[in-house]
């Protein structure tokens, strides 16, 4: 995105992160970590009809948390993940990354459902038949972020690779393109 915050770029008259959040089933809480623009992630979420209508409160005290001190700067998804994570009041927290604006609006409860029949602490969407897991969306219980820190303490920045090493799930979904990822300037424009 040239250096620009990928979450705040505008699609169909939306910032990509505002999509993300209308496609959610109503959670429990809510909030973004990101590690630039916070202001504008607040204003986000105050607009966030979860938030302004429902009255889905906010997970942490304005909502915008950046990743926590103790990690390295620029380390990536783990990193919010993680944070997330420390700092949830849930069981569960379903981790998306800002520019999938077309996720399925059952994504949450479906998730959860096969994590709990599966007893799995991570349930993640797939598709192709299976073939594809978009590791990066994810419900994850709040009992694995010592694992998670332990991983990334030692180096660890795949969130796949970590995954797998965890009581996961994957969760079949269709259509493929519900979780394509906008990760330059031109898909914002060729997705229109």
């Amino acid at each position: 995105m040239q250096g620009r915050d990928k979450g705040l770029q505008p699609w169909r008259g939306q910032a990509l992160a505002a999509w993300v959040l209308a496609r959610l089933a109503p959670p429990q809480a809510i909030g973004i970590t990101a590690n630039r623009h916070a202001d504008s992630y607040r204003a986000l979420l105050g607009r966030c009809p979860l938030v302004a209508q429902q009255g889905i409160p906010l997970a942490v005290p304005g909502g915008v948390l950046p990743d926590d001190a103790d990690l390295p700067e620029r380390s990536g998804p783990l990193a919010g993940m993680l944070t997330a994570l420390r700092h949830s009041h849930t069981e569960w927290v379903l981790v998306l990354p800002c520019d999938t604006p077309r996720l399925p609006t059952d994504l949450l409860p479906r998730l959860l459902a096969a994590a709990q029949a599966a007893q799995a602490d991570i349930a993640v969407p797939v598709t192709g038949d299976g073939r594809h897991p978009h590791w990066v969306c994810a419900l994850m219980r709040k009992r694995v972020a010592p694992q998670l820190l332990q991983a990334f303490v030692n180096g660890e920045r795949k969130v796949g690779r970590w995954t797998q090493t965890q009581a996961w799930v994957g969760v079949c979904f269709a259509p493929e393109t519900a979780f394509q990822n906008m990760n330059t300037l031109e898909t914002l424009h060729d997705r229109d």
